[in-house]
This record gives C-alpha cells, sequence and structure tokens, in this order.
C-alpha cells in the first residue's frame, strides 16, 4: 500500500536505501582504481580534498567521500606501480594448483575431528599438516591470524590493522604456512584452511576472475615457485566457523534503520527489528503473488483490514462486515464468523496459546508460513 513506510519496505525487501547503494558502489568501484599509484582520478580527488577541506563532509560526492575516507586511515594500504597481475610470472598465473575443495568431512559431525584424522593418516600419509585460521572479534578490532604445526609444535601468529576484512586474514594465514613450508623446504605439506572463499579464489583463473586480489596472486606465485622447487603443497577445505564482519553497507544501514524505526515502521520494527540477510520469501517461492502480498502487508501494519482503512480515511467504519467486532487482523483470523476454518483450529500445539497475529508474522521464516498460506487460501483472505 502507498502508506507502507519506505524504510520498512527495504528492510523487507532486504533492499538498502539508494543513498547507501550509491556509497557502496564507489567505494567498490574506488578501491579497484587506489591500488595504482599511476591512476590519472587520483590527483583530481586530492586537488578536490583540498578545496573542500573546509567544507563539511555533508554534500560531498560519494566519491570523494571514500577518498577522504581511504586517505584518513590510520595504516598505510597497499599500493602497486603496475597492475598486480603484470607483476607475477605468466607460467604462475596459468598452472592448476593442488587445491581439495571437499575432503568428505561434514561440519555439522560430532565426530568431524576424527574423521579429518583418519582421512589424512588414509589418502595423506607421510604428508605433513599444517592449520591456518583467521578471526576478527569486532569491528574496531585487529583481524588475528594464526599458523600451527601439531606435529613440531609451532605456532605463528600474526595481526593485521582493522580495516582488513577476515578474508584477507585467510589468505594471508595460507600465505605465511606456505612461506614457511618453502623456506624449510617441507616437501609434501597439506594446508588445512576453513576459508572456503579463499580456496575458490586460489583456483580461480586470474585472467577471467572478476577478483583479482595481490594477495591471492602471490599465493599462486608462491606456490608455482614451490613446484619448481620440487615442494608438494596441497591446499584443503575444512569445516569450520564464518567470522566475516559486514561491510561498511551493512553496518551505516543497521544503524540507519535502528534511527529511523523509532518515527517510521514502528510496528513492523517488533516484527522485525534486525536486517535478515535474505527476503523471508526467497525461501518461499511455492507461495503465490497474492498470498505473499497479504503477508507482506500484514507485517509491515498496512492491510487493507477495515480497521487500517478506517484509520487512512478509505472507510467510514472500522467495523468488520460481519458487524460483531472491530475488523482488526486478530479478528479477523481468529474470530470472525464469516470463516470457513479459524486460524486457531489449523495451528500446531507447538505454538502457545493464547496468540495473536503478531507474534505468527515473526515467524514467517520458518515452516509456519505454509500453515499461513493454507490459511489465507481456505479462507480466500487478500488483504
Amino acid at each position: 500500500m502507498k502508506s507502507s513506510p519506505t524504510n520498512a519496505l527495504q528492510v523487507e525487501c532486504v533492499d538498502p536505501p539508494l543513498s547507501l547503494r550509491r556509497q557502496y558502489l564507489c567505494d567498490r568501484f574506488f578501491f579497484r582504481i587506489w591500488q595504482s599509484n599511476s591512476h590519472p582520478l587520483l590527483p583530481k580527488l586530492d586537488i578536490l580534498k583540498r578545496l573542500c577541506n573546509a567544507q563539511e563532509t555533508h554534500g560531498l560526492s560519494y566519491l570523494l567521500k571514500t577518498y577522504i575516507f581511504s586517505s584518513n586511515l590510520p595504516h598505510p594500504t597497499s599500493k602497486f606501480s603496475i597492475y598486480p597481475l603484470f607483476d607475477v610470472p605468466y607460467d604462475a598465473l596459468v598452472f592448476q594448483p593442488n587445491v581439495v575443495m571437499d575432503l568428505g568431512i561434514s561440519k555439522d559431525s560430532p565426530a568431524a575431528e576424527k574423521a579429518l584424522s583418519a582421512k589424512l593418516n588414509s589418502e595423506w600419509s607421510g604428508w605433513l599438516p599444517i592449520f591456518t585460521d583467521a578471526s576478527k572479534l569486532s569491528e574496531n578490532s585487529n583481524v588475528g591470524l594464526a599458523v600451527w604445526l601439531p606435529k613440531y609444535k609451532v605456532a605463528l601468529s600474526f595481526k593485521r590493522p582493522p580495516e582488513s576484512s577476515v578474508f584477507t586474514g585467510e589468505a594471508t594465514a595460507i600465505l605465511e604456512a606456505l612461506l614457511y613450508a618453502e623456506s624449510h623446504k617441507l616437501n609434501k605439506t597439506i594446508i588445512l584452511s576453513d576459508s572456503a572463499s579463499s580456496l575458490q579464489a586460489i583456483i580461480s583463473f586470474p585472467f577471467k576472475s572478476k577478483s583479482k586480489f595481490p594477495i591471492i596472486l602471490k599465493i599462486r606465485e608462491t606456490l608455482f615457485r614451490c613446484m619448481t622447487q620440487g615442494i608438494e603443497v596441497a591446499i584443503a577445505w575444512i569445516p569450520g566457523h564464518s567470522g566475516i564482519i559486514g561491510p561498511r553497507l551493512d553496518r551505516s544501514w543497521k544503524v540507519s534503520w535502528d534511527t529511523s524505526r523509532n518515527f517510521k515502521g514502528k510496528f513492523y520494527s517488533h516484527i522485525q527489528p534486525h536486517i535478515p540477510k535474505k527476503p523471508w520469501f526467497f525461501k518461499a517461492k511455492h507461495l503465490d503473488k497474492p498470498a505473499t502480498s497479504t503477508l507482506c502487508r500484514l507485517r509491515l501494519g498496512h492491510a487493507c483490514t477495515p480497521v487500517h482503512l478506517a484509520r487512512i480515511r478509505v472507510r467510514d467504519s472500522s467495523v468488520c462486515d460481519c458487524g460483531a467486532s472491530e475488523g482488526s487482523v486478530d479478528h479477523l483470523f481468529f474470530e470472525c464468523p464469516n470463516l470457513q476454518t479459524s486460524l486457531y483450529d489449523i495451528l500446531p500445539p507447538t505454538i502457545p496459546k493464547p496468540v495473536n497475529t503478531n507474534y505468527l508474522l515473526t515467524l514467517v521464516h520458518t515452516p509456519l508460513v505454509n500453515i499461513l498460506y493454507k490459511f489465507l487460501k481456505t479462507n480466500n483472505i487478500k488483504l
């Protein structure tokens, strides 16, 4: 409905505000050119920064905001005189590294540790296992990374600045493990990492991959160097926890939502207090469009109920057509005599009673959405 609050609609569809989307796209573009010392846009942005130095950041272009933010970072950033891809030997770019993406170990298996030991003993007998990991506890904390060699009781630990991502930390840990294996001539070494994204970046063909991370190129170069020296190195993925901290877009949107919901979308914020990763209806593709629209309107608190239509002066009265009571959502779903089947009659026993629709609308991410869909279809309810 036209009266639906925009901020709530954006959260329901997991579609960030346009201002944040524009800033995000400028960030992505800028950090690609920021790696090069010779990009012609950088000097012009520097001139703009000096001209606008005395002004507030409000009203500046998104690209200039990104440049000012990057220039004020407390830690130095890596820059290259030539494109990083051209600084790596061609043979290191085209060879296929030994990367295993599936060891046949389930993440949720209670015996995962024993299964890993059995796999290493049977299929990787004689190989030296090296474990790598990285984590970031909070937005402002450093990225910690470690390399662990159980056989020699050797542990290497490093840290990256808070601006680094967990992906960078995981890739750096793999690179440090490779450099250790190369410097100590550790033949037949298998590096075990729980970062599937890092391993996928390593095996992706550099000339066709959209993302060309310099740290990944260094890993490929080191792997190729080990191969030419006769040092066998494999990298394998093992299931583990995911500790990826969200980008600036997610954090900015969260702050915006936490502030704006105090003024607009109050009803919806009680049903959906946090921004989800994906819209709830992505997992409910079996729902038809009228049912999805009805559930979205109910969650937003702007549906064609007699109470709401009277509030926006479309109807003169808020009384239900049955004449028994006001046409609230609870009345239409539980008490209206015109219902063929009350929602109470088809709710599973696991739902505590008494219950209201506001609580049920928080459960659309669960199998309860099928029951709500059945109820709407049976009673031909379109709000």
